[in-house]
């Protein structure tokens, strides 16, 4: 799977290079490009709570406004930042496959907090992130469908939860590319939704994406369940690293890991955690006040308004209990009334 997954993403370098030259930094909301294999190498530093805002003022001080410092990484960097807000549904099968192989399906809405104008606000898409596609840990595959709303929804995919909001002529490549890792999307359910405050920085080099820092600051809920936590992600431009030779993508490997270890050598408590935001927002509300989760996922009950119908159903049981209790201890007390009651001889 990791061999045909590394093929195709060095076919699509080859094959695709004015298209891919002229996308953007932040084009995982872009809506050419579908079905084709990119490889990304991102990291994932976890930040403690108490260091969230002190952690985003020294990258911004850092990697924007030093622009020594970001000339000393490479004399052909500039840098800027911006600041969005993602809402990620990620879906999953009833025995949650794509949990167990550390890879996710997610519908990404996004919308840009600081430049409301930016013609990809407001955009949408499916994405696949595909784990372990090669032997470096911090290398993962992400290929990307576009999003159509049915008008009129006339069939059961077109009214499927998932493969419904499919664009329809990319319903069947999206498939496809589940079937490839033994995933069936018409099974496939929401299981939760990540909203991510994202403050990025841009690297760029001669003006062309290099590289991002994201400073992701996440929150989930299922049910009462809420969870959130703080992480960066240092990571190479995914499409200038898949077409990249095998020089560049060294140099690049090696920017990388400067970056992170500065920020590792500022900020000792942070801890690398390389498990995806999927699995990380499940085993957080699984482990607090959500011991149940995968019960619930497995039996289809995940959503809020099955949530509401459960205890509904929970407060007429109790309810229903109570009343015959109470009846049970009426019919009970009336025999003693009567003995009470009856005359002497």
């Amino acid at each position: 799977m990791r061999h045909t997954l590394l093929a195709l993403a060095l076919l699509v370098a080859t094959l695709w290079p004015a298209r891919v030259a002229a996308q953007s930094q932040e084009d995982e909301t872009d809506a050419h490009g579908y079905d084709k294999v990119r490889i990304e190498q991102e990291d994932k530093l976890l930040v403690p709570p108490d260091l969230v805002e002190e952690v985003w003022q020294h990258l911004k001080k850092r990697l924007v406004d030093d622009q020594e410092f970001v000339r000393s990484l490479d004399p052909k960097f500039s840098s800027s930042w911006s600041e969005e807000q993602f809402t990620d549904t990620y879906y999953d099968t009833p025995d949650m496959k794509m949990y167990a192989l550390k890879s996710g399906v997610r519908h990404r809405r996004r919308v840009s907090l600081s430049n409301p104008e930016d013609r990809k606000s407001g955009r949408e898409l499916m994405q696949i992130k595909l784990n372990d596609v090669s032997s470096n840990e911090l290398e993962r595959a992400e290929i990307k469908f576009d999003i159509e709303y049915p008008r009129n929804p006339s069939s059961a995919i077109d009214r499927h939860p998932l493969l419904g909001i499919v664009k329809p002529e990319h319903r069947e490549p999206f498939r496809e590319r589940l079937r490839e890792i033994g995933v069936d999307a018409e099974v496939m359910r929401p299981v939760l939704t990540v909203n991510d405050l994202r403050r990025r920085i841009y690297l760029l080099r001669d003006g062309k994406p290099f590289m991002s820092v994201s400073h992701d600051q996440v929150s989930c809920g299922v049910w009462w369940a809420t969870t959130q936590f703080c992480e960066i992600e240092p990571e190479l431009n995914e499409i200038g690293f898949t077409e990249a030779t095998p020089e560049e993508r060294a140099y690049m490997e090696t920017v990388l890991a400067k970056i992170v270890g500065e920020i590792e050598g500022t900020f000792p408590r942070i801890q690398r955690d390389l498990t995806p935001k999927y699995n990380k927002s499940f085993d957080r509300l699984e482990a607090g006040s959500l011991p149940f989760f995968r019960t619930l996922v497995r039996t289809g009950l995940q959503d809020q308004d099955h949530m509401y119908m459960v205890l509904g159903l929970v407060v007429a049981a109790l309810a229903g209990a109570g009343w015959w209790l109470g009846r049970l201890r009426s019919r009970r007390r009336a025999p003693r009334a009567r003995v009470a009651d009856a005359p002497a001889t």
